[in-house]
């Protein structure tokens, strides 16, 4: 009777294993688009088992938020350090995902040295440290990163015209145009993207991004995609968003949303994120993915989240306030804002296509 019963009790449990397999098998992310979806990282939290599992299994494309910038590599005027960007791209290899390098030219995150000492440059010894630092990096990375930002957030923030930087300052208008040339002097292949914020809610920054894009394309200047940054709010305006990627389209490119979170908690006046705000988080995910992707297939690059959980996003230091703008919670379950990412896919998490 105890073998009888020892033998029951394991085909039950049998049955349960396969029946749960059989029945629900879980979705990922990545399993369900046709397009790259990816998360911004910290390298250092990749030690979290849980985390890095999570990494691994949902996304297909990963960026690194901070630690491919100058401020982690550009040691010294040709100095370069590349271990936490190659950390990342050790990661990826491991988890058969893309990379997509973050940034190589902006106004913030400079090495500390290269702050102290750009006002005594002159234009050509600050162009040829530049030059010289930019195709160091795409070099270096050269097969291992698909595509590059090349310069980030060039557009002032009224969107109309050129940011003062002290780039713009010493090298001038065409500054933006002859680092995407020395990218690709670097690496023939590698994809090259312009990343700004605000090209949805500002029309006039859209107008002038567009301008820059027909300017280089009617002088052979290569580019190859527009970073839409999507850093938005529950009143983000869908049909600005349909203009925007409407001509991108047209003018050949390819859309990345490339660091996409969504705030719920703008006045700051929720202490929790109340089933409401998260309902309409998930229906404007919803709607977001159905028009992404709805583009044609070659101008797809990626949809990719600035962060992995809302607890680590830079929101809550920016804006003073929780915001829970990211797909999973602090313990890493899946929110509203996870289904309705499937939805605008028209996919069942539970079920595989």
């Amino acid at each position: 009777m105890q073998f009888l019963s020892f033998f029951l009790s394991l085909g039950l449990l049998l049955i349960v294993i396969i029946g749960n397999g059989l029945d629900s098998p879980e979705l990922h992310l990545r399993e369900a688009t046709d397009f790259p979806v990816g998360v911004a990282i910290n390298p250092k939290r990749l030690v979290q088992a849980e985390y890095a599992q999570v990494v691994g299994q949902e996304f297909s494309s990963i960026t690194a938020e901070n630690v491919m910038k100058p401020q982690y590599i550009w040691a010294a005027e040709r100095e370069y350090g590349f271990s936490l960007g190659d950390s990342i791209v050790t990661f990826a290899n491991a988890h058969n995902q893309q990379v997509h390098g973050h940034t190589l030219a902006w106004h913030l995150m400079q090495p500390e040295w290269l702050e102290n000492s750009i006002a005594s440059y002159d234009s050509a010894t600050l162009e040829n440290l530049l030059r010289d630092y930019i195709q160091a990096v795409v070099k270096h990375y050269q097969g291992k990163v698909v595509s590059w930002d090349v310069v980030n957030e060039a557009i002032s923030s009224d969107g109309k015209g050129w940011r003062n930087s002290v780039y713009h300052q010493k090298l001038g208008d065409n500054y933006v145009a002859r680092f995407h040339q020395y990218a690709r002097e670097a690496d023939p292949d590698v994809l090259l993207f312009y990343n700004d914020y605000d090209v949805v809610a500002k029309p006039e920054k859209l107008a002038t991004i567009l301008a820059m894009v027909d300017n280089f394309q009617s002088r052979n200047i290569p580019i190859d995609g527009i970073g839409m940054q999507m850093h938005i709010g529950l009143d983000f305006s869908l049909d600005k968003f349909q203009y925007a990627l409407d001509e991108i389209v047209k003018r050949g490119l390819k859309v990345h949303l490339s660091e996409v979170d969504i705030r719920t908690n703008p006045d700051g006046e929720l202490s929790s994120l109340t089933a409401e705000a998260a309902q309409k988080q998930r229906e404007l995910m919803t709607e977001i993915v159905r028009r992404y992707n709805q583009l044609p297939q070659e101008n797809k690059f990626a949809v990719t989240f600035w962060g992995l959980r809302d607890n680590e996003s830079w929101l809550t230091k920016h804006t003073g306030h929780p915001q829970w703008p990211l797909l999973f919670s602090e313990n890493l379950d899946k929110k509203p804002m996870y289904q309705g990412f499937l939805e605008g896919l028209d996919v069942n998490q539970t079920k595989l296509e």
